[in-house]
């Protein structure tokens, strides 16, 4: 009888050590994951690697730095490069300052990192991306304006457009169509994709779109990094044909607006930086990024395009945006 009560106590023991075994390691594991998701601290450091470049040029780069550090806590180092930069002096450098996360800015940095070797993780900024980059799960934030702005500034300023065609090369510029996709729905636009394989074939298509008919419902996009679109040959034959037929044509190329498009986006610097420390964060809490386009609202438009097309821009309208065509002269 004494020997049963004893094996009985035992093993409520036995069992309450269990669980409170099972009670300290959840615990433990909360707390643990809790301190993988802290996200940058004052003590994480964050390398910023960046061209070389002279005057006034540097200004881009010193923005984006700017708005990195705008936005993040972590301690913000920063390295230039010129064109005769060892990798030996590189790599001795990140291993005495060993940062957590290593942004790259410029399409000219894109193939330090093969020559390297950092337990850092990678982020990727003010440069174009290919469908195979982002297929490689490449992180960053692409110079390519967000489209959503550019499709809802449109649609502001022309309620009447329903369709936006749009000439593509697949493999370049597929992952962006695919975010502009989501973006004209959002702006009750439909968008009508052409993929093209090479320029001969881009420029049959514009030709095709330029007898569009309806052109006061149908607009047309034109893309800043895209290897079918000819700058010296297609593009001034696009933008004549455009306005001989009163057809809108919106760029995610600023300079197209100054030749004759009603509207585009200009980079803003600060911002991108701010959406690169943003993204840090996420890198550091092990979250995914991938690649965004990047966030603008400086807008420019073309006025005498707009009164072409008869859409009224109001002065108060005209003052929102970042930049005017044509340029006013002062007298």
């Amino acid at each position: 009888m004494l020997l049963a009560i004893k094996e009985d106590k035992v093993r409520k023991n036995c069992l309450q050590a269990l669980f409170y075994a099972f009670l300290f390691s959840s615990l433990f594991c909360t707390i643990t994951c809790a301190e993988g998701a802290a996200g940058v601290t004052a003590d994480t450091k964050i390398a910023v690697f960046y061209p070389d470049v002279r005057k006034p040029y540097n200004l881009f780069f010193d923005n984006i730095i700017e708005g990195i550090k705008n936005k993040t806590r972590a301690q913000v180092l920063t390295k230039s490069f010129t064109k005769t930069e060892k990798t030996v002096d590189t790599q001795n450098w990140l291993i005495n300052n060993n940062p957590a996360v290593l942004i790259l800015l410029g399409g000219s940095l894109k193939s330090v990192v093969s020559e390297l070797k950092t337990p850092a993780k990678i982020l990727y900024g003010a440069t174009f991306f290919s469908d195979g980059e982002v297929k490689q799960k490449m992180n960053g934030v692409s110079i390519t304006p967000d489209p959503i702005t550019l499709f809802n500034e449109l649609h502001k300023l022309n309620p009447r457009i329903k369709f936006i065609h749009v000439v593509f090369h697949p493999e370049t510029n597929g992952w962006l169509i695919a975010k502009a996709r989501q973006a004209a729905t959002k702006s009750r636009i439909k968008l009508v994709e052409h993929p093209v394989a090479n320029t001969q074939q881009a420029a049959t298509m514009y030709r095709t779109i330029a007898k569009t008919e309806k052109t006061t419902v149908n607009a047309l996009w034109l893309l800043q990094h895209e290897p079918t679109l000819d700058e010296k040959s297609l593009v001034p034959k696009i933008l004549a044909d455009a306005w001989q037929n009163s057809q809108t044509v919106i760029s995610s190329n600023p300079a197209h607006v100054r030749r004759g498009a009603l509207l585009s986006i200009l980079p803003d610097n600060v911002r991108l930086g701010e959406e690169l420390a943003k993204a840090t964060d996420k890198l550091v809490k092990l979250q995914s990024v991938g690649i965004k386009p990047m966030p603008s609202e400086l807008l420019v438009i073309n006025t005498r395009t707009a009164k072409h097309l008869e859409l009224i821009i109001s002065p108060t309208q005209e003052s929102k945006f970042a930049l005017v065509y044509p340029r006013k002269t002062n007298k």
